[in-house]
């Protein structure tokens, strides 16, 4: 059954089940092409990394040869430098090239399917706002992490510090002492863990959105993201937790359990660097096999979102809002 064609602009807005049901229908209708795009982003990245290494090591090596250990030193950091361009270069392949497919997800919707190749020459021009969109995302966690820790510390050494002093006046300073920082840690995390939430889930779709409105820059796109999810967190965490219960199991054979494999093997073995090299290439089909899923979540969601907030009549609309050479 080709999701498209039967469901197209007469989907209505979804609830989270819909929303992750016809993710997984996008995903096995169009896997092939869906996986082929997760191989070429995790390959870019990939590049990226091993050229950000060989810089390293080609300039650490010649600065040896040069000035012995010094050298080296000197060498090593301006091949990080130097290495840094091919990993920034591979870092924006790999977010455009996912993000497609999340727009060949929303554009299955709405009744006008695009090939794998159109999909990638719509994304492609627009390397640097990707790459510009995964900076600001990164500061906008750290930024989260940073200032949700310090509400944390304060709010919760606060009510720890007056829980244990009360409960030190009225049984004893042993029990309100521990009750008092069990209590104190326990509302820290919490808040520390709903401001993550919040923010993650207010920036879900913004990679998405890049890749669907050609009007959009990185910081639009994190707008736009920021708007249509105003109203949607709770939905967004439940097809989050539905979407990582789904891949769990995958996860389980390629990451989870060579991990606690690597862990009972004695690290100087032959057998260890052995599990090691399939443990990584396991881990990286897995991510392969994941990725499209999530991205074609982030794309149905996106259209249920704009379903919600500005109506069914996103076919003819989006139409407009599409480069109109397509």
């Amino acid at each position: 059954m080709n999701l498209s064609a039967q469901q197209g602009s007469q989907l209505g807005p979804l609830n989270p089940g819909d929303v992750v049901s016809a993710a997984l229908r996008l995903y096995k209708d169009r896997f092939k092409t869906f996986f082929q795009l997760a191989v070429l982003a995790t390959l870019w990245l990939l590049a990226g990394v091993v050229g950000l290494v060989l810089a390293i090591a080609i300039l650490a090596g010649i600065g040896a040869a040069i000035a012995d250990e010094v050298g080296a030193i000197i060498g090593g950091l301006l091949g990080v430098l130097v290495g840094f361009a091919p990993l920034l270069y591979g870092s924006a392949k790999y977010y455009a090239l996912s993000s497609a497919v999340g727009r060949l997800s929303f554009r299955d919707l709405i009744n006008q399917p695009e090939t794998s190749l159109e999909a990638r020459r719509q994304v492609s021009p627009r390397l640097g706002q990707f790459l510009l969109l995964g900076f600001l995302l990164l500061l906008a966690y750290l930024a989260t992490y940073l200032g949700g820790a310090m509400l944390a510390l304060i709010a919760g050494g606060g009510i720890g510090f007056l829980t244990a002093g009360i409960l030190s006046a009225l049984i004893n300073q042993t029990v309100g002492g521990v009750m008092g920082i069990f209590l104190g840690m326990l509302i820290g995390l919490g808040i520390l863990l709903v401001a993550l939430i919040w923010v993650a889930s207010r920036l879900f779709i913004s990679e998405v959105v890049l890749a669907i409105e050609p009007q959009q820059d990185a910081g639009g796109s994190m707008g736009r993201s920021w708007e249509l999810t105003e109203t949607a967190i709770m939905r967004i965490q439940v097809v989050f937790l539905a979407t990582f219960l789904i891949q769990l199991p995958i996860l389980s054979v390629t990451n989870y359990i060579p991990s606690i494999l690597l862990e009972l093997l004695p690290a100087d073995g032959v057998v260890y660097g052995i599990t090691a090299a399939l443990s990584l290439v396991l881990s990286l089909i897995g991510s392969m096999v994941v990725l499209p899923l999530w991205q074609a979540v982030k794309g149905v969601l996106y259209y249920d979102l704009r379903s919600r907030r500005e109506g069914l009549d996103l076919s003819l609309r989006q139409e407009d809002e599409l480069d109109p050479g397509l």
